[in-house]
C-alpha cells in the first residue's frame, strides 16, 4: 500500500524482509479463520485507514496484528479476534502445513484441494495420480504392473490367488497404494526439509499409509489428514457426468463402467479412516466442505497438533 506521501507502508517482521502492507493479504488471512469475505475486506480497509492516519512509512508486524485484531473484536467479538490472533501467531512459528486428502475417484478431491491450497497460500498441490504417472515412466509394467493400471483395475495384475474372504478389487488397490506411497513419502519429506506447505490429494491417500512416519513428521510439520466421501451412490455417479461436461477430454464412461469397483474402494478408504479416527467429510455442498476442511486445518495449526488418528 502507498501512503499519502507516496511511500509504501512496510511491514517489519523480524524473520523476513519488509513487505508492503496489502489489503488483499490481510483480508485473505481473515477469510481463512472463517470471517466472511465482505467483513474481512471491511476490516482490512479500516486497518489501512488507521495506518494512513498515522502517516506511517513502516509498521511492526505485532502492531499491525494489534490494529487488525482490535477491529475484528469491535465488529465480531473477542472470540473471532482471539482465533485470528492465534492463527497468525501459530503461522509465525514456521511449521509447514502438510494436507493429505484421500477419497475414491470422483468425490471432489481435486476441487477441494485446489481451493484449500489457494486459501492457505500453499502453492504445491499435487495429485497422487501425478506421482503414479512419474513412477510409470521409471518402472516398466513387467516389474510393477499395478502402476500401469487404474486404481479400480489394479486387481487384474494380481499374480497370487486372493483368499475367499478378501475383495480382489481392494487387494489390488492396496498393492498399488503400497507402490505409490514411496513417491508420496518423498514429496512430503522434501516439503518438510524445505519448510514449505504441501497439499497431496488422491485415491492413494489411505489412512494408515504413513503409520511409521507420522510421529516423526509431526515434530516438524502440522500433518492434516482427511477423507472425502459421497454417501449417495447416485450423487457420486452424477459427479462423473458433471466432470465430463466440464472437461471435454475426460470421458465418464470408464468410471461409470467400473462404478461398483469405485464404490468398493470408497467403502474401504472410509473404513480405514474410521478405524484410525481420521476425519471423514461428506461432500454435500462444495463450499461447505471446503470451509470445513479449512477450519479443521486452522484448528490443527493453532493447536500445534495433527488432524489425524494415526
Amino acid at each position: 500500500m502507498v501512503s499519502p506521501g507516496g511511500r509504501y507502508i512496510r511491514v517489519l517482521d523480524r524473520r523476513e524482509n519488509p513487505l508492503p502492507f496489502s489489503k488483499f493479504v490481510a483480508a485473505s488471512s481473515m477469510i481463512v479463520v472463517g470471517i466472511e469475505p465482505e467483513m474481512s475486506y471491511t476490516i482490512a480497509e479500516e486497518t489501512e485507514a488507521r495506518l494512513i492516519e498515522r502517516n506511517l512509512s513502516e509498521v511492526a508486524v505485532d502492531e499491525l496484528m494489534d490494529i487488525t485484531t482490535r477491529s475484528i473484536e469491535a465488529h465480531l467479538g473477542v472470540g473471532s479476534a482471539d482465533r485470528y490472533l492465534a492463527w497468525l501467531k501459530a503461522r509465525r512459528r514456521g511449521k509447514p502445513i502438510i494436507v493429505l486428502l484421500g477419497g475414491a475417484p470422483g468425490v471432489g478431491k481435486s476441487s477441494v484441494a485446489g481451493e484449500v491450497g489457494a486459501r492457505l497460500r500453499i502453492s504445491s498441490v499435487i495429485p497422487t495420480d501425478a506421482v503414479r504417472q512419474v513412477m510409470r515412466q521409471l518402472v516398466p509394467d513387467t516389474l510393477a504392473p499395478m502402476l500401469h493400471l487404474s486404481s479400480f483395475d489394479a486387481h487384474r495384475a494380481l499374480r497370487s490367488p486372493v483368499p475367499a474372504d478378501h475383495d480382489p478389487v481392494v487387494v489390488g488397490f492396496q498393492s498399488q497404494v503400497d507402490l505409490v506411497s514411496t513417491g508420496v513419502r518423498g514429496l512430503i519429506d522434501r516439503a518438510i526439509r524445505e519448510g514449505s506447505g504441501l497439499v497431496v490429494e488422491g485415491v492413494h491417500m489411505v489412512p494408515g499409509l504413513f503409520d511409521a512416519d507420522v510421529s516423526q513428521w509431526s515434530n516438524e510439520a502440522v500433518i492434516c489428514q482427511m477423507v472425502l466421501v459421497v454417501d449417495e451412490a447416485a450423487v457420486h455417479r452424477a459427479h462423473f457426468l458433471a466432470r465430463a461436461e466440464q472437461a471435454s477430454q475426460r470421458s465418464a464412461d470408464r468410471y461409470l463402467d467400473a462404478f461398483d469397483e469405485l464404490r468398493r474402494i470408497d467403502r474401504y478408504i472410509r473404513l480405514c479412516a474410521e478405524e484410525r479416527g481420521v476425519p471423514v467429510i461428506a461432500m454435500e455442498q462444495l463450499d461447505d466442505s471446503i470451509q470445513r476442511v479449512v477450519e479443521m486445518i486452522v484448528d490443527a495449526v493453532i493447536a500445534g497438533s495433527p488432524v489425524d488418528g494415526i
